[in-house]
């Protein structure tokens, strides 16, 4: 009986000393992903870094108004060209095109 109780301790002794030594090496497998997750982080953050110096550096107001300049051919509006939102009827929205002119717009340019 005591012989029983002796093997039964060493297998699990056994099988505790093999559970240990995977989870150790799991444990370490871990400790190895997050240092990798870790340097992915910094590497995206100095991605993001350098995508927001672009970005800043595209969407300069001079740089954009000289490409509208040179691809758009726009010219500053016109105070003839500039409407208050109550007085545009539906007539006004259908032609498009043509010029709409203010009253208020026009009044101060008749004075």
């Amino acid at each position: 009986m005591l012989r029983f109780v002796n093997i039964c301790l060493v297998l699990g002794l056994v099988a505790l000393a093999y559970v240990i030594y995977q989870v150790k090496y799991e444990a370490r497998a871990l400790d190895e992903r997050i240092v990798v997750l870790h340097k992915e982080i910094e590497e995206e953050r100095d991605a993001l870094a350098v995508a927001r110096a672009e970005w800043s550096l595209l969407n300069r107001p001079e740089r954009i108004e000289r490409l509208a300049k040179k691809y758009l051919k726009l010219a500053p509006a016109n105070p003839q060209q500039l409407v208050i939102l109550d007085e545009v009827t539906e007539r006004d929205l259908a032609r498009g095109g043509a010029p709409i002119v203010s009253t208020k717009a026009a009044a101060l340019k008749a004075q």
